[in-house]
């Protein structure tokens, strides 16, 4: 029986040819699950909306819904990092948004997915707000202090999480979060910090190949083969810095592969030369 995966993206229209690159990713990646896609945003243009749509001349396992938010709501949210918008604040209303699903994987569009994801689904989070990866790229035990968490408080990566929709509305941890917002103003890593502290002791952990960075490639070097989520943190993104890094070509590869392509089949070549 196939898998039915419900995933939901946060974005504005600058970063729709990205969520194709993810999408091209799952769906090639995935051909025995079908899957809903829920894109909450507020300006997609209809151009984009059929870019994306253009994606069933080629596969015909997902859905994919339009959710319109009105941005004002976060106005007064403080944007600490540059390369990250007003967007990435739509989660803390995603069990909202979403009132007939129990539960969602969010993504963030700066990732490509390189396996198949039905495990990822089927972790069982019934006693957990969420479930998502630790986050290895900066120091966070030193800086668990300045938000309040303990040392053995999970601090995860917000790029990928598997949200319970269904025990977040029970216990209105969306109120919790712009309460949390308002509390702490010392905050460094905007929502990511704010769903730490929110749902501390109440989230899962998940192995890293779920959201592997490079810095993860550097600490688990074996564990690059296995990898089903690649993430590229930071601001070095892979369409503003071309790279010949294996975990970058695989960007360049997956955007062949779609509506957006504008990469020569050079790419799939290089890809294999760094197996």
């Amino acid at each position: 029986m196939k898998d039915n995966i419900s995933i939901c993206f946060c974005i504005n229209d600058l970063y729709a040819q990205h969520l194709c690159v993810v999408l091209t990713s799952i769906l090639e990646n995935n051909p025995y699950s079908n899957f809903s896609f829920y894109v909450i945003t507020n300006d997609i243009t209809e151009y984009n909306k059929n870019k994306i749509f253009s994606l069933k001349n080629k596969y015909n396992n997902f859905e994919i819904q339009y959710i319109s938010v009105d941005k004002s709501i976060f106005s007064n949210f403080n944007i600490t990092i540059d390369y990250i918008s007003i967007e990435t604040y739509f989660r803390y209303i995603l069990a909202n948004l979403l009132p007939n699903l129990d539960k969602i994987l969010y993504l963030d569009v700066d990732l490509v997915v390189n396996g198949e994801l039905s495990s990822l689904w089927n972790t069982d989070i019934d006693n957990y707000y969420c479930a998502g990866v630790e986050d290895i790229n900066f120091d966070t035990n030193s800086y668990k202090k300045e938000i309040s968490l303990n040392d053995n408080d999970i601090y995860i990566n917000a790029g990928v999480i598997l949200f319970n929709l269904k025990k977040i509305r029970e216990n209105k941890i969306s109120d919790k979060f712009f309460e949390n917002q308002e509390l702490y103003n010392n905050i460094k890593y905007q929502d990511q910090d704010i769903i730490n502290i929110t749902l501390r002791n109440n989230i899962k952990k998940l192995d890293y190949i779920y959201n592997f960075t490079t810095k993860t490639s550097r600490k688990f070097p074996k564990l690059k083969e296995k990898a089903i989520i690649i993430h590229y943190v930071g601001p070095k993104k892979p369409w503003k810095d071309l790279s010949l890094n294996k975990l970058k070509i695989l960007y360049y590869y997956y955007r062949s592969q779609g509506p957006y392509n504008n990469y020569s089949m050079l790419i799939t070549k290089l890809l294999k030369l760094f197996k």
